[in-house]
């Protein structure tokens, strides 16, 4: 018995939000001992699905906070705020690796 389109788009939308929980390792912040243990959801994918939505709306709110680096090399006025500014960004390559 084939399901019906209602299920198959469940189980779509499903599939895709386990993918997206997958995808970027929601598993190590879910409180669900078998996802961590399979390193991937197993559990309820609505709450993955809830846990991404809040993830991009962070990453979306901390895009729109800060300025891009273009804006900040336009405001750079000393040469002191040069030379820290040449210097965080020397720094950034060095910080990402820990």
């Amino acid at each position: 018995m084939k399901p019906s389109a209602a299920t198959e788009s469940r189980l779509q939308r499903e599939r895709a939000l386990r993918f997206g929980a997958d995808r970027i390792s929601l598993w190590r912040l879910c409180a669900d001992a078998a996802c961590r243990r399979a390193k991937a959801c197993r559990g309820d994918v609505r709450a993955c699905g809830e846990r991404i939505a809040a993830w991009l709306a962070a990453v979306e709110d901390e895009r729109r906070a800060r300025p891009s680096f273009a804006a900040m090399e336009t405001g750079i006025e000393t040469p002191a705020e040069l030379r820290a500014y040449r210097a965080w960004r020397q720094a950034l390559p060095r910080a990402a690796r820990r």
